[in-house]
């Protein structure tokens, strides 16, 4: 087993500090209240030395960001950390006030046993809140659009990023950059910050840098997509008749202006599009994930999965094809929020998959790299 001992942790956090106290210029503040974030520190990485230390299943582990049961820190967790999981995802279900919450993320770091976990939450405001009782909330994202004003987005971000870093998160799945073309579309609605492209970059980005000015990763979401639906996709799956050209034309404009200013993360959904890929939906596809994600957009960094235990998904795929397929189809991360089933298991499956010529280790690595050079950039690591 390999642990991620406490003196290289210590010498590694000693070279960090070193470095920022030599670098604090180069910090563009936004506004006086934010709290830079730790940039890419290219001139000292242990991160092939970490990798070096790896073994192939804590390799598959760090790919999965997992969901769980309780409001303090239990067996389950012990063993997501025993096993190296990559993070895990808080619900409404595991939050109740902001001391506890507080101490529950503290408790995750600090029982890791290799490498500290992703901590993350969906926090966008409105009616996708996650905050304790006595926290306040901010309005959906429709209603911050009306403001006219894109500072306005900039200051809610900026205030949730600055309470979700209180609390103890690193990760944030939001903002959502779905436009709301489809005004029967009740799964995003709101959530959205307009009908339009343009008013969805114009608060959508700002609001996003709010959020990542306080330390804390973003992720834009539902990539490619998911406001002209009718379907939830936490429910069944949906289909999307739109064209690439109309794609690109619109939906995919926020994340291109998302990826300009080098968004962390894109969250893809679980919708089919039968003009890209008639067999699976963008979450498994290739054609999405790969050809037009990385290589049309030219993303770099990390990408995951919307839940993998929504009705989507479920109703239509074994966890063991939707695993394999995620992987191969170019996600970086597993997000699976519920229904976890045997992690264990299912970490060895995907290691006879990779043993069988079914998922090349290259992917694994490759995956595994970009994970941990977003860790490092956060100081997670």
């Amino acid at each position: 087993m390999f642990y991620f001992n406490k003196p290289i942790r210590i010498l590694f956090l000693a070279i960090v500090c070193l470095i920022l106290s030599s670098c604090n210029q180069q910090y563009n503040f936004k506004s006086q209240h934010s709290t830079p974030p730790i940039k890419p520190l290219n001139q000292v990485s242990l991160l092939p030395y970490i990798m070096s230390k790896m073994t192939l299943e804590q390799k598959i582990a760090q790919q999965f960001i997992l969901g769980f049961h309780g409001t303090t820190y239990n067996n389950v967790l012990e063993e997501y950390n025993q096993l190296n999981i990559g993070g895990v995802i808080l619900f409404a279900r595991n939050i109740q006030t902001a001391e506890q919450t507080r101490l529950l993320n503290q408790t995750i770091y600090e029982h890791n046993k290799g490498i500290p976990m992703f901590i993350a939450v969906d926090q966008e405001g409105g009616r996708v809140n996650r905050f304790p009782a006595g926290m306040q909330n901010i309005e959906p994202a429709f209603q911050i659009r009306s403001s006219g004003d894109p500072r306005v987005a900039y200051d809610k971000g900026e205030y949730i990023g600055r309470q979700l870093n209180v609390l103890g998160f690193n990760v944030d799945f939001a903002p959502s950059l779905d436009i709301w073309s489809n005004p029967a579309n009740k799964v995003i609605g709101d959530r959205s910050f307009g009908t339009t492209y343009q008013d969805v970059i114009k608060y959508g980005i700002p609001f996003n840098r709010g959020i990542n000015d306080q330390n804390v990763i973003t992720s834009a979401k539902h990539f490619p997509g998911h406001g002209d639906t009718f379907t939830d996709s936490h429910e069944s799956l949906p289909v999307s008749h739109l064209t690439e050209k109309r794609l690109f034309d619109s939906e995919l404009q926020p994340f291109k202006s998302a990826i300009k200013d080098d968004i962390d993360m894109i969250m893809v959904s679980h919708i089919l599009f039968p003009s890209i890929d008639a067999n699976t939906p963008s979450s498994m596809s290739k054609a999405m994930v790969t050809d037009i994600l990385k290589q049309k957009l030219g993303y770099k960094g990390v990408i995951v999965t919307d839940d993998l235990a929504m009705g989507a998904v479920v109703k239509n795929y074994s966890r063991e094809q939707a695993l394999m397929n995620a992987i191969n189809a170019g996600e970086t991360c597993l997000l699976i929020g519920s229904d976890i089933g045997d992690i264990r298991y299912q970490i060895e499956f995907i290691k006879s998959q990779v043993k069988s010529g079914k998922i090349d280790e290259k992917i694994i690595d490759e995956n595994v790299q970009k994970i941990l050079k977003l860790k490092q950039k956060y100081g997670i690591v």
